[in-house]
């Protein structure tokens, strides 16, 4: 083999390797993206939404068998856990939808106009305004990293409060690409 072939071999590999490694990166910038575009079609086909709606209706379910508690023997505990699942579920189906997961992705401050209406005497606020007041404005401070092979995680904390964080699960879609299947939610509090 000669030599340039080599090279080109190895080159290749490099980075095919760089770019197999950062795949779930532009994965989650395709995402934010397409959210902030309003293109619902394009960050759908990043989420698994039935997967993302049975973690959540798990989570719900161990919560809320927690917090009826018993005698811990099943039976009554496993019966309320499930009826309040069971309740719960069409809440759930509706917040796992195209429009929530763009709200997320875009961020506060979409949210605070699709949701909240401002009122007439404040003046709407632009990007060319709201640079000034970077200082009063929450962040949500992303954390990304691999739990494993397959695992991608990326965990949102606003302004650094350990109250409020967020942890979006990425699994491996067929060989290099990923998709959101799970959205991991605090405790709550006691």
């Amino acid at each position: 083999m000669s030599r340039i072939l080599r090279s080109l071999l190895v080159v290749s590999a490099l980075a095919f390797v760089v770019w197999a490694y950062f795949a779930p990166h532009l994965t989650m910038r395709a995402m934010r993206l397409a959210a902030e575009r309003g293109d619902a079609g394009a960050l759908a086909a990043h989420v698994d939404f039935p997967a993302v709606r049975e973690d959540l209706k798990a989570q719900f379910s161990a919560a809320a068998s927690d917090r009826i508690g018993g005698d811990g023997s099943g039976g009554w505990r496993d019966f309320g856990a499930a009826l309040a699942t069971a309740a719960a579920a069409p809440a759930i189906d509706a917040l796992v939808s195209e429009e929530s997961l763009m709200l997320l992705f875009a961020g506060r401050d979409m949210a605070r106009g699709r949701l909240i209406a401002q009122p007439a005497a404040a003046p709407a606020r632009t990007p060319q305004s709201a640079s000034g007041n970077d200082a009063a404005r929450p962040r949500w401070n992303p954390a990304m990293g691999y739990a494993d092979l397959s695992t991608f995680t990326v965990r949102f904390d606003l302004n650094d409060d350990p109250a409020l964080p967020a942890t979006l699960v990425f699994k491996r879609h067929r060989l290099l690409w990923w998709k959101l299947s799970a959205v991991r939610l605090p405790p709550l509090p006691e």
